[in-house]
């Protein structure tokens, strides 16, 4: 029987995250005049295209801050895609959950002295319930992944990771 579980993390917006946002709406707003004058004169009758193509790059600009993360558990094989304002997905890790060397609590003291290319985060920064996943699959170099996994997902990764490991994970 095959065992697929996911689950989706929506991710917060940083207040400098909302303040560019509100920036970038506000510099559109004031400089719509002066485009439109700009289009007029030198574009003459494509001052309603230009204008539509202004807003319309906008708004894809501001839905780029949009972002969510989905795990998925098919089979022992842990999947990790980032979602872009519901419509554009990208795999960002992927990996099989037997080569889990530890899952314990997140603090950020624990990635200190790690590569941060190496480290994956898929969930909010903030978050009280993250946990830190570390796989080395054989030959490669090792996974970082901060995660904020629910129960349900919690107790689908115990089943498939290393039994010594299964029995301390996800302690709080």
């Amino acid at each position: 029987m095959d065992t697929f579980f996911e689950q989706i993390v929506k991710i917060k917006k940083s207040p400098a995250k909302l303040f560019l946002i509100i920036a970038i709406w506000a510099l559109t707003i004031i400089l719509t005049p002066i485009i439109a004058y700009f289009s007029f004169i030198y574009l003459k009758a494509f001052v309603a295209f230009v204008l539509f193509g202004l807003y319309w790059g906008i708004i894809k600009l501001t839905a780029f801050f949009n972002i969510e993360y989905e795990y998925i558990l098919t089979n022992g094989s842990f999947d990790v895609d980032k979602i872009i304002n519901k419509s554009s997905r990208k795999r960002i890790l992927s990996f099989d959950l037997g080569f889990t060397q530890r899952i314990e609590k997140y603090n950020p003291s624990l990635l200190q002295n790690t590569d941060k290319k190496a480290v994956t985060f898929a969930c909010n920064q903030d978050d009280d319930n993250a946990y830190l996943l570390v796989a080395q699959p054989e030959g490669k170099s090792a996974y970082y992944l901060v995660f904020s996994p629910d129960e349900r997902m919690q107790g689908a990764i115990k089943k498939f990771v290393p039994k010594y490991i299964a029995n301390s994970a996800f302690k709080d």
